[in-house]
């Protein structure tokens, strides 16, 4: 991305934002992930939190059916961990 890792990064001060309401903290933090990710402007008008919840709740359904469908896990998704060698002498 053209960043250095020692560069600072910008921090933008959102002010009016929505509050928390019945629990809804996981729809919004996943909405403006999606937002900051998408490089999309942040809008809390016509925030619909049952929509979204409901948006959220079918694109996992559709992911978790297509993992059944071709017979994945989780497992063979993620990378494969390095074996631990703690506690173990290594050879010279």
């Amino acid at each position: 991305m053209g960043k250095e890792l020692t560069d600072p990064f910008e921090i933008e001060l959102i002010t009016n934002l929505l509050t928390q309401q019945n629990s809804d903290c996981g729809v919004y933090v996943a909405c403006f992930a999606e937002y900051i990710i998408e490089d999309l402007p942040i809008s809390v008008a016509n925030f619909d939190v049952d929509g979204l919840r409901a948006r959220f709740g079918i694109l996992l359904w559709h992911y978790g059916r297509n993992k059944q469908l071709h017979g994945e896990s989780s497992e063979s998704e993620a990378p494969v961990a390095p074996k631990k060698t703690r506690g173990k002498k290594r050879k010279k």
